[in-house]
């Protein structure tokens, strides 16, 4: 078991962010080296950063509301399986009448259909966006 434990931590490889992989992309167009630490413009360094991270941002914002364009039961709490969210729905009754006596008393009367077909009653899948 210990074999295995040690196998397993010395083939895991470490790989940087796309992040990581960024900074250091702006830090060396902007000349940074170790013995140019000093006279670094650290400004220019982050701004150029901060332009790769609002563009990512601006992308996973983009996907995000295409997905929820398309699936719009997300936005809600307990919906995210429910595939009815939005369409009418098929009432288990076919009518109810209701009428009441002289005396005060109320007779309700429901008439239930045999069968209710299951279709929209299922988990529906979990992104719109491949259905056509």
């Amino acid at each position: 078991m210990k074999k295995l434990i040690l196998l397993a931590l010395m083939t895991t490889t470490a790989s940087a962010s796309d992040s990581n992989e960024m900074m250091a992309a702006c830090l060396a167009s902007h000349g940074y080296s170790q013995e140019t630490f000093e006279n670094t413009d650290w400004s220019s360094v982050a701004a150029c950063h901060s332009d790769y991270r609002v563009g990512q941002n601006s992308k996973e914002l983009a996907e995000m509301r295409d997905f929820l364009k398309h699936n719009p039961r997300y936005r809600h709490p307990g919906q995210s399986l429910n595939r009815c969210w939005g369409k009418p729905r098929e009432m288990p009754f076919e009518s109810v009448n209701a009428s009441a006596s002289p005396d005060g008393s109320w007779y309700v009367g429901i008439n239930y259909k045999d069968k209710i077909p299951a279709g929209c009653f299922e988990n529906g899948p979990w992104d719109n966006r491949d259905e056509k």
